[in-house]
């Protein structure tokens, strides 16, 4: 599975909803560099997103990393990332993620 969303996902692991083992990688919209921006995320998801299960997501979080299974396409192009339409936050191939770029051809 593909997940598209660090911080929804994350939580669907951490939640148990999702097994780790499961998750090929997560393309993520965020645009964080390696380092202090990556530790400010981490706090800022345990506050929210994680805060129920704040060690067991940033543990989650930092293996995905660690293994090179969280990308943020918006490094390289800061106007691609994974749509979150209609709630859907895992796929099973890449072929169904709805790019954010792919909207601006489609209706710009």
């Amino acid at each position: 599975m593909i997940g598209l969303s660090i911080s929804f996902c994350v939580q669907d692991i951490a939640e148990g909803k999702v097994a780790l083992e499961t998750v090929d990688k997560i393309v993520a919209g965020t645009s964080v560099e390696p380092g202090q921006a990556t530790e400010e995320l981490i706090a800022l998801y345990k506050e929210s997103y994680w805060r129920r299960y704040p060690d067991q997501a940033e543990q989650i979080f930092r293996q995905l990393l660690v293994e090179g299974r969280i990308e943020q396409p918006r490094l390289a192009d800061p106007r691609r990332f994974p749509m979150l339409e209609r709630g859907v936050r895992w796929v099973e191939s890449e072929d169904q993620i709805i790019w954010s770029d792919q909207l601006e051809t489609r209706y710009g």
